[in-house]
């Protein structure tokens, strides 16, 4: 009988243990959180301002006025330069960025320089010359090759570029002005690079340095004085950007 009840007692111990752990809750551990891994992969847009300068020089010569010397006027002109930039990344290897970008960018980039007329040396009276140039706006399209860790970048850029460009040749004779303005759009190359921080998934940031080559352009201004006379005016077209940017990462 004792065996019995000691038998019952077990089989019920049993029973309620089942059905008690039957109805609690399985708890079960959240999954880990695992943070999403950046890449530079994908298009961008955003806005750059920055400064710009030249230190190159104009050399000015004439035809048609035998024994005025040759003058070479320094050129030295800056400016703040602004604009806006779009493109795409692709990141392989898996630390390689390849991208491409163009952008735009308005410039106050000007200078003025004036500089007396001279024979063997000596000033001609009443003669001296006036120049003026002044960059309205560059673009480029460049090819970008970076290398990353995390969410910094540093790269090289490199391409083609373009510029709208004023020229202003004047000769003063005897306080009257002979005047003559060209505006044109040439073309060149740029190269150069920088670093750029992603701050959040959607928003980097970046610093970069910028050469600009338009190469050489002679501006001629004819004499109305004299037939086939000339003040020829030849600008040296290298320019130097530094600009820090924002963009959005679509």
């Amino acid at each position: 009988m004792r065996k019995l009840l000691t038998t019952a007692a077990f089989l019920a111990f049993a029973i309620s243990s089942a059905s008690a752990a039957d109805m609690a809750p399985r708890y079960k551990a959240p999954p880990p959180v695992v943070a999403p891994i950046w890449t530079w992969t994908g298009f961008y847009a955003g806005i750059h301002v920055g400064y710009g300068w030249s230190d190159s020089s104009v050399v000015i010569t004439q035809t048609g006025f035998p024994g005025l010397d040759v003058a070479t006027l320094g050129s030295d002109s800056n400016g703040v330069v602004g604009g806006g930039q779009i493109g795409y990344n692709w990141q392989f290897a898996p630390s390689w960025v390849l991208g491409i970008e163009g952008d735009i960018s308005g410039t106050g980039i000007r200078t003025t320089n004036s500089a007396a007329v001279t024979v063997g040396g000596a000033p001609f009276p009443g003669l001296f010359h006036l120049q003026d140039r002044s960059v309205d706006w560059m673009a480029s399209i460049r090819g970008r090759l970076g290398f990353t860790w995390d969410r910094w970048m540093i790269y090289g850029t490199g391409g083609g570029a373009w510029a709208d460009i004023n020229y202003r040749n004047h000769l003063v004779v005897g306080g009257a002005f002979n005047p003559l303005d060209v505006s044109r759009t040439q073309s060149g190359w740029v190269a150069g690079g920088g670093v750029e921080y992603a701050v959040s998934n959607n928003w980097t940031v970046r610093a970069e340095y910028l050469y600009y080559d338009f190469g050489d352009e002679t501006i001629i201004n004819l004499s109305p004085i004299v037939a086939g006379g000339a003040n020829n005016a030849r600008w040296d077209n290298q320019f130097h950007v530094v600009r820090a940017g924002v963009n959005y990462k679509f």
